[in-house]
């Protein structure tokens, strides 16, 4: 399960935060006018979204910490190392600020006290997602099963996907109300599946064009991102079905990358960051493959490295709100 909580975008997709291969945490808002400015939050191994903007969850060994620009480094709980972590919406801001977290064999909710509740897990966890329609955490494992856990009565309802067999990869997709997975059988392929409906059904089919090593769905519910590190990272269409090369340097090694809150994917390696616009949905509306895709991307991505402050030029404590210049 390690590996896989590398980078993370915030509630509503205005903050990315990702760790570097030194074991350090740092964070970016997404917004047009003002991406460009990397943030130190601190020393981590994982990191997660949080609930609300800019909010993240740090994991640095057993260690919980909560991070926003605003507020800095607080610490939270304590779970097992390389855990998936979820803070349900609404806890922020809360002295007793819950926590869920799915490890190999366990989804537990969590506070600073120790375990509110637990349950077995009967394979390993792919995806720990909140429901803000349903108000419910979602846990969706290696084997199909699907977990919907209501933090306030700790109550869990348990069904399964769509598409039977054993899963490598998953995502939740808030927008279109479902997960996407990649099965073990078909590894270049996604499967869409609704987990919000009253009877589970599989929507979607697409092949990605990669055997991925992660995949992630836009903001927007338009867009996959299937990544391998080495390989350039493929972008599909949802609507079109259309797999697409991602331009850039960092995507073309396969660099963890999120998409923002406004379409553009946001790529990240260490210090460097590398922006993206996304062609438009008409831009790949050609099922036949017949516009070649480079008329589309609508400007080159940049690369851009960030140069460190002195540490005694930082004012927030805890590795909490230390600012990082970027320069090109």
């Amino acid at each position: 399960m390690t590996g896989r909580a590398g980078i993370a975008v915030d509630d509503d997709s205005t903050w990315c935060a990702w760790t570097t291969a030194g074991g350090l945490v740092r964070a970016m808002e997404l917004g047009a006018d003002r991406s460009g400015e990397i943030v130190d939050a601190g020393r981590g191994t994982a990191v997660h979204a949080g609930s609300g903007t800019g909010r993240f969850l740090v994991h640095d060994g057993e260690d919980v910490r909560s991070w926003s620009p605003d507020a800095g480094t607080r610490s939270v709980c304590s779970a097992e190392p390389g855990s998936l972590l979820l803070e349900p919406g609404g806890a922020a801001g809360h002295e007793a600020t819950l926590v869920a977290a799915a490890s190999e064999s366990e989804l537990a909710l969590l506070s600073a006290a120790g375990t509110v509740s637990s349950q077995r897990l009967g394979a390993p966890p792919l995806v720990l997602a909140w429901q803000h329609r349903r108000r419910r955490i979602l846990c969706v494992l290696a084997d199909g099963t699907v977990h919907k856990l209501d933090p306030r009565t700790a109550r869990t309802d348990t069904s399964s996907l769509s598409f039977t067999g054993n899963h490598r990869l998953a995502c939740y997709d808030e927008v279109l109300g479902g997960v996407w997975s990649v099965p073990e059988q078909s590894p270049d392929t996604a499967h869409f599946h609704r987990t919000e409906a009253d009877r589970p059904g599989t929507l979607y089919t697409l092949g990605l064009g990669t055997v991925p090593a992660a995949i992630r769905s836009s903001h927007s519910g338009e867009w996959l991102i299937a990544a391998t590190p080495g390989r350039p990272t493929m972008l599909t269409n949802v609507n079109s079905g259309r797999s697409f090369t991602v331009p850039g340097e960092l995507a073309a090694r396969g660099a963890p990358g999120v998409f923002s809150f406004d379409n553009r994917l946001v790529s990240v390696e260490g210090d460097a960051f590398e922006v993206l616009p996304v062609p438009a949905r008409a831009d790949v509306r050609s099922r036949d493959g017949s516009l070649p895709i480079e008329t589309f991307w609508s400007a080159p991505p940049q690369m851009h490295r960030a140069t460190r402050r002195p540490k005694e030029e930082r004012t927030r404590g805890e590795g909490g709100g230390a600012r990082v210049g970027a320069g090109s």
